[in-house]
């Protein structure tokens, strides 16, 4: 099946293409992972689903898509490159800082991970004031608090 969609649409989409596949792929990991443990889960491995699902997958996913639709000029692509890299490497410090209890890990982890949500803050600058504007800020400010907190909690020594 073949869809013609506007060009201005197929570019804004076509911007966000490696957000939405490393968004789709931790998705699909998520679950697999899920399937793989559901017989012995462990607290750990039941929270990096939840991460890979809820802020690798969807958040990655939403940000991507306010951003290559909210504001009237695309980011670069070189400020799409670098926030793609941000994420992902903060995501993944997160993980695996979490899962080897290595706070330094995590820390560095959510400081890349907040880097790039204020550059996704940025990269809408532009874009009309409504409500989908002040949606995609306010999962922002979300997402940056539970970052926060997620940090807060592991510096403290409690699993999360």
């Amino acid at each position: 099946m073949h869809i013609d969609l506007p060009a201005a649409l197929r570019e804004r989409l076509h911007a966000i293409r490696w957000f939405a596949l490393a968004a789709v792929s931790a998705l699909i990991a998520g679950g697999l992972i899920a399937a793989v443990i559901a017989r012995a889960p462990t607290q750990p491995l039941v929270w990096m689903v939840a991460f890979l699902v809820l802020v690798t997958g969807v958040a990655q996913m939403v940000l991507a898509l306010g951003q290559g639709l909210l504001p009237e000029h695309l980011p670069s692509a070189r400020w799409r490159a670098g926030e793609w890299w941000l994420f992902n490497l903060g995501n993944l410090g997160v993980i695996v800082g979490t899962l080897r209890t290595q706070p330094l890990c995590v820390t560095v982890g959510t400081a890349l991970f907040i880097a790039s949500l204020v550059a996704f803050y940025l990269g809408v600058r532009g874009g009309k004031a409504g409500l989908l504007l002040h949606a995609f800020r306010t999962v922002l400010v979300v997402v940056c608090a539970g970052a926060c907190v997620g940090l807060a909690l592991s510096l403290g020594g409690l699993r999360v």
